[in-house]
Formats: structure tokens, C-alpha cells, sequence
């Protein structure tokens, strides 16, 4: 049953977090939002859901979108294994409060640069050297970088020779390039259904304008010997 208001909606603590479906049916029935496929149907929690990821081979009902909306539940379409993001809808208070404080800090050119400081010592533990340019600050973050996997390749004993793909050729790339783009991938769309999910734009940067991140939080992983990780590597995401 829906909810009268948002004020009876459970708080985002006690929801369940997410839901991940991929090759089903998202229908509104007389007993509720149910998900339907090979293996039957199943009925959705809307009240006390958070985000409902819709993968490949899923489609939406109208009457589902609007009870699902109506309970404060974002919808996100992503890529396998929720991977990639394509598209959101609402989030659960269909208010624009914490978007228009990333665009007026995202726009100020001395706020934005307050919040890079801020990112980077969260991130890294220490400040920023002072004068730096938001270029200047991108050239520094990628010559990190570039020695985080140095490190990491080191570390198990592969030979490096730097970030070579081509965008157009999975194949043609190394096993190690293969899987650092590979976990950016994944990282990128994680961060991309977080970010929408807690109301933000990702399209509002403050070091990068774009949707990618940097990839030294994943170098430790996919740099290691490719016979010691337990699958196989995985074709291009969808």
C-alpha cells in the first residue's frame, strides 16, 4: 500500500538500499509494482525502497513508474551487473536543494577551488600544495596516478609500460590495461547511480567536468597477476 504522504515513507536508513533486476518485466498490478520473469513474479517493497536499478533486458510500465514515483523510489537504468548508468528519474523528495548548492559551489570559481582542497585531503590525507590552477590540480592528480600503477606493477612483479587502449579495440590492449579499464568502468558506474541516488549531477565537476574518475583506487586489484585473479577477464561492459 502507498503511502499517504512523504511523511509516512520509512527514513532512507531503515530502507532497503537498492534492487537489481535484469531481464524481466516491471508491471503494476492490483497487489502492487511486481517483477516478472521466466522464473514468476515477484513483489516490490516500493514503500521502503531506495533505488531500483533496471539492467539489460528490462522493461517498465507506465503504472509502475508512477507508483514507484509516487513512494520516492529512484528509478536507474544501468548497464549489466549495474554497470554503467544511462538514465535516472526522481529521487525521493523531488526537491533540487542539494543540486543547486553543487552548481552554485561548482560555479564560483574560489568556492570550487575550497571544495578541491576539501576532496583532496579527504581522499589523500594531506593538502594540496598552495597557488595550483584547477589545470594544474588535474596535471597533479594524473601524475598520481601514473605512479599508482607503477607501484602496483611493482608490487607483483609485472612489467608496465603505461596506459595504452584503444576505445574502439577492446582486444587490442594488454591484459592489464584490459582490466584497469575494465574496474574504471564499474567504479564509474557506481559512482554515477551514487551520485543521482543522493540528488547530485555528475555532470557538475569540480576537478573534472565528465563522469570519469581517476583510476588510482583501482590499481591495486587489476594490476595483479592475471593467473591469480579467479575469473576471467570480462568482455567490454555493457
Amino acid at each position: 500500500m502507498l503511502p499517504h504522504s512523504y511523511r509516512d515513507l520509512p527514513r532512507v536508513g531503515d530502507s532497503i538500499s537498492y534492487l537489481y533486476f535484469e531481464y524481466g518485466r516491471v508491471e503494476q498490478t492490483r497487489l502492487g509494482v511486481e517483477y516478472v520473469n521466466k522464473d514468476g513474479r515477484t513483489l516490490l517493497p516500493v514503500a521502503g525502497l531506495t533505488t531500483l536499478l533496471l539492467g539489460p533486458g528490462t522493461t517498465v510500465t507506465h503504472a509502475a513508474v508512477r507508483t514507484l514515483t509516487r513512494a520516492g523510489c529512484l528509478i536507474v537504468w544501468v548497464g549489466e551487473e549495474g554497470v554503467r548508468c544511462y538514465a535516472q528519474g526522481l529521487g525521493e523528495t523531488h526537491k533540487a536543494y542539494k543540486l543547486m548548492r553543487q552548481a552554485a559551489l561548482a560555479s564560483d570559481p574560489d568556492a570550487r577551488m575550497k571544495v578541491v582542497e576539501r576532496m583532496y585531503r579527504f581522499r589523500f590525507r594531506e593538502p594540496l600544495p598552495e597557488g595550483l590552477s584547477i589545470e594544474q590540480v588535474r596535471g597533479f592528480e594524473g601524475r598520481r596516478v601514473r605512479d599508482a600503477y607503477a607501484e602496483a606493477a611493482a608490487r607483483y612483479g609485472l612489467s608496465w609500460h603505461g596506459r595504452q587502449y584503444d576505445r574502439g579495440n577492446w582486444s587490442a590492449a594488454d591484459p592489464m590495461n584490459r582490466a584497469l579499464s575494465a574496474a574504471n568502468a564499474c567504479l564509474n558506474g557506481l559512482a554515477h547511480a551514487a551520485i543521482l541516488s543522493a540528488g547530485y549531477s555528475t555532470g557538475l565537476g569540480f576537478i573534472h567536468q565528465a563522469n570519469s574518475l581517476p583510476s588510482s583506487t583501482t590499481s591495486p586489484t587489476s594490476t595483479r597477476p592475471a593467473s591469480a585473479c579467479p575469473w576471467p577477464l570480462p568482455p567490454w561492459p555493457r
